[in-house]
């Protein structure tokens, strides 16, 4: 059976709170949706802006949402989103819960849609990326470096389906520290039109597991004709394989490769390739289309003889925060030419 990842009603109402044009204090939006993992889904979002120090810094934010689902599964995210020293320090940090019921497909780039184990995981996540320019010559601006912490307690208990499929690393703590590195030319953080953007990152882990992450992270943006952004990204990741099941590549179903399940195909390495063409429409309105493509394998070279996977698709955006430039999304795709799949959410995928 085909697995359909369909959102039916994104945002039934959106509250805009404008205090002094153009600054705005808040948006508020409740979720309603259906997927096949989740069944019914529901739940809100309340998003607090703080008014920047000059106008050309990013405005500080606070994300809380809250979404719980008919099969049980519950999450609750807090990311505190700060800009401080007049924008020099930049720090994302995201607190998760995630009481989840999941699949697990087995490792490799070909699984089957109907051999799966299910499992039941519980996540208490902290992760704090702090990138900042000081000490870098103001001609230099364009680059940044910066530390990341990340600290994890999983509990995963499979309870059905395949036993071979069931993975040797599952539970435990884990607690990572890297390092940063990101060249930035793009004309807007959140709705770039022009500039260029690579990042890299290594997280490396102890506690039950000791294992690392990499991440090449390369993104394009140009305007055409007609006022369309034309956008481009790579992305490579690598994790050692005795890492967790959980924290190998794989595309997260949501940024990266939108629409497959979260983990559907997951390997030691992934590439994912990405194209976009985005206009503002009318109001708050914009559009989009995209073509993604990706494959996972163990190491670099077994990857690349592994078939692509195919996206293609269409989404809309509704601004936000127009000042901001802060767009809700919800992009629909037809996978590999089989499956339907679509994915919502806030900020741009790439």
């Amino acid at each position: 059976m085909n697995r359909v990842f369909l959102f039916l009603i994104f945002g039934a109402v959106i509250l805009f709170a404008e205090t002094e044009k153009p600054f705005q204090r808040f948006t508020a939006l409740p979720i309603l949706g259906y997927s096949e993992e989740t069944k019914i889904q529901f739940g809100g979002m309340l998003l607090l802006f703080f008014r920047p120090p000059a106008e050309n810094v990013p405005a500080s934010s606070l994300d809380f949402a809250v979404y719980g689902s008919q099969n049980r599964q519950w999450q609750v995210l807090f990311s505190p989103d700060l800009y401080l020293l007049s924008g020099r320090i930049h720090a994302d940090i995201e607190f998760l819960y995630w009481n989840w019921v999941a699949h697990f497909f087995g490792i490799g780039n070909s699984p089957s849609w109907s051999d799966y184990s299910t499992y039941d995981m519980i996540r208490y996540s902290l992760e704090i990326p702090v990138e900042t320019d000081l000490g870098i010559p103001p001609a230099l601006r364009f680059l940044r470096y910066g530390l990341i912490l990340h600290s994890e307690k999983n509990t995963t208990t499979f309870r059905s389906g395949h036993e071979e499929l069931r993975p040797e690393r599952q539970s435990g703590l884990r607690l990572g520290a890297g390092y940063q590195m990101i060249l930035d030319t793009r004309n807007h953080l959140l709705f770039p039109e022009k500039g260029f953007y690579a990042y890299w990152k290594q997280v490396f882990y102890g506690g039950k597991y000791r294992f690392y992450r990499q991440t090449l992270d390369l993104r394009a943006y140009a305007p055409l004709f007609w006022d369309i952004t034309l956008a481009l990204g790579f992305l490579w990741e690598r994790s050692t394989d005795n890492a967790p099941f959980d924290m190998l590549a794989f595309p997260d179903g949501i940024k990266r490769f939108r629409g497959i399940e979260r983990g559907f195909f997951r390997d030691s390495q992934q590439e994912i390739l990405q194209a976009e063409l985005r206009k503002h429409l009318f109001w708050r309105i914009s559009g989009t289309i995209f073509y993604e493509a990706a494959r996972v394998g163990p190491y670099f070279s077994a990857m690349n003889r592994n078939d692509l996977h195919h996206s293609v698709g269409i989404g809309g955006r509704l601004a936000l925060n127009r000042s901001q430039k802060l767009n809700a999304r919800g992009d629909i795709s037809w996978i590999d030419g089989k499956h339907l799949g679509l994915s919502v959410y806030i900020r741009e995928a790439f």
